[in-house]
């Protein structure tokens, strides 16, 4: 079999296997990408947290919970693109205005599903890691007594405060992405007189710009996901409040974002944004 031909049946496979593709790729990126980004990722961890920077470990142990983080990438990003792409395919017939306006709301939907397919899975192992970068406990098996202990609603509160997060991280990353992608398609072809589509750097420039601006945007959602995430049962202020009022969820929320702006006013909203 020549070296075209073999070409030619894997392209064939790909095509025919759209949703096979898609969860391979969603898998590779979000494990790749979890990797390297892992030291950075510990040390916003730690700036969000409510102990404070060199108390939750400073700059020591900069890979701690790494690999809760990779079992979680792989079947979370996976999942993520598979349901984002197949979602796309779906709704475009549906665009009939041919605007810019429904060009972008259809990837805004279809992250949209994608966070809320992908969180179910996602939120409770960025729980465990997040504690593990916090050192929360000398062991797995603490981290995971300690999961188990989290009072209820500090736990919903917690799914509440990520999937907010991460929706709307989406949902303004990946319609942003595929406006850039196509308002500089246009001007190549209307300037530059070029044909062909986008270089990979010209893509990946455009994601790289879609994904800063969602971050900066999103990241006092990011604050109060993390604090909550950090809010265990051994915190007997915490227990106490939540055994006595059994306060809500909502009302968990409120009480992050009070104690954020009392410690450290507007700027603690954005802490890790950097």
């Amino acid at each position: 079999m020549s070296k075209g031909t073999e070409q030619n049946g894997w392209g064939q496979w790909c095509q025919e296997n759209p949703h096979i593709v898609s969860l391979a790729a969603g898998a590779f990126a979000g494990t790749s990408s979890e990797t390297l980004l892992f030291p950075l990722d510990c040390l916003k961890t730690r700036l969000q947290s409510r102990q404070g920077f060199y108390n939750s470990g400073g700059f020591r142990g900069i890979y701690k919970g790494v690999g809760t983080a990779i079992c979680a990438a792989a079947p979370a990003s996976a999942i993520f693109m598979a349901t984002y792409e197949t979602s796309k395919r779906v709704l475009t017939p549906y665009n009939d205005t041919q605007s810019v306006l429904g060009y972008c709301s259809v990837p805004l939907l279809s992250s949209i599903l994608g966070e809320l397919a992908a969180g179910v899975y996602r939120v409770p192992m960025d729980l465990i890691k997040q504690r593990q970068q916090a050192g929360h406990g000398t062991s797995t098996a603490e981290i995971f007594r300690g999961v188990r202990s989290t009072h209820s609603s500090i736990f919903f509160a917690s799914y509440l405060a990520s999937f907010n997060r991460d929706v709307m991280h989406s949902g303004l990353q990946f319609p942003t992405y595929e406006y850039l992608k196509l308002a500089l398609s246009r001007w190549q072809k209307d300037c530059q007189d070029e044909k062909e589509g986008l270089r990979p750097w010209q893509a990946a420039a455009c994601g790289s710009v879609a994904g800063v601006l969602s971050a900066a945007m999103t990241t006092p959602l990011d604050v109060l996901r993390t604090r909550l995430n950090l809010r265990s049962s051994s915190d007997k202020e915490a227990l106490e409040r939540a055994l006595k009022k059994k306060p809500t969820a909502f009302q968990l929320l409120y009480e992050e974002v009070l104690d954020v702006y009392r410690a450290r006013g507007l700027r603690g909203y954005f802490a890790g944004g950097a």
